[in-house]
């Protein structure tokens, strides 16, 4: 089974993503998202601009055991406790991980506009919780991205 992912050239270097469907039947959550594959990050994330397209309101999420820090320091993190993504391999099957799905928001009203804008533009991260199930390939020479079970 294979599950194709692809490289934004929004980034430089081009970043390695995976487009996947995420839902939460408590939240009635059924969007399509892409996610950066992110071999430093633990944990799959949910971010600030995800937040804001997927129209989440963190303060009915149950606050995480722990926040989660990076590039920026603590943020406050949340948890989407029934969340499933969903991925479409290239066999046109639908392959699914259950998860507890953490979603991570910046204190944008104590930053400056300039630190706003760019923490708006930090994507959500597929994170090892899933890319230890898979075989990660990265090929930026010949444009491959897949992630092979």
């Amino acid at each position: 089974m294979r599950i194709r992912g692809f490289l934004n050239n929004d980034f430089h270097p081009p970043a390695p993503f995976v487009k996947a469907l995420l839902t939460s039947e408590s939240l009635g959550l059924r969007r399509f998202i892409d996610l950066h594959i992110d071999t430093g990050a633990s944990s799959t994330i949910i971010l600030d601009k995800d937040v804001r397209y997927l129209k989440l309101n963190v303060k009915s999420l149950k606050k995480a055991e722990r926040n989660i820090g990076g590039i920026g320091g603590l943020i406050d993190t949340y948890t989407i406790e029934d969340a499933i993504i969903v991925f479409k391999t290239e066999e046109g099957k639908l392959h699914r991980e259950k998860l507890t799905l953490l979603v991570g928001v910046h204190k944008l009203d104590k930053l400056e506009e300039g630190e706003r804008r760019l923490i708006m533009r930090i994507p959500s991260l597929l994170g090892r919780n899933i890319l230890r199930k898979f075989r990660l390939i990265y090929d930026e020479r010949s444009n491959e991205v897949h992630m092979k079970s």
